[in-house]
């Protein structure tokens, strides 16, 4: 696993929203893997934006806990999230930050690992707010290796 920083390393609070960043992220995890789609919701904003792997946009934080719900419920049910294999955290400030997630795919019931063609790439935009780190924004992506060149 890789994390890139930028900034001031050696400050404080950036270690410490580091490591709240991560933790919403684990939390997302265990929320996916319990199916609780408030508790997945429950990392983001009030007014969050979140675009899905398939292209949807979910609007709201009451809007994204109802379709992961309904996900959870239905075609996601027993499915869980693997640990991103690398890391990007940047500090635009010291209350706004990227999070960019890769290597992450969706296991679903009795897989050990994820077939290549179903890794993810998500970007996280994160604020900090009086009640800590939220993020306010999500756009999920399938990684693709890029197309071999036509044969000449």
């Amino acid at each position: 696993m890789t994390t890139t920083t930028t900034g001031d390393a050696s400050a404080g609070w950036e270690a410490a929203a580091r490591d709240h960043l991560r933790g919403l992220v684990a939390a997302q995890q265990r929320a996916w893997a319990a199916g609780d789609g408030a508790a997945f919701a429950a990392t983001f904003t009030e007014d969050a934006d979140f675009v899905a792997v398939d292209g949807s946009h979910l609007r709201t934080r009451s809007g994204i806990a109802a379709s992961m719900q309904e996900g959870f419920d239905g075609f996601m049910a027993g499915t869980r999230l693997t640990d991103p294999r690398e890391w990007h955290i940047r500090f635009a400030g010291p209350d706004l930050a990227v999070v960019v997630t890769s290597g992450v795919c969706v296991l679903w019931p009795g897989a050990d690992t994820g077939r290549p063609e179903d890794l993810s790439i998500q970007t996280r935009v994160a604020v900090r707010g009086d009640g800590g780190w939220l993020f306010t924004a999500f756009q999920n992506g399938r990684m693709r290796p890029p197309a071999p060149p036509p044969a000449r």
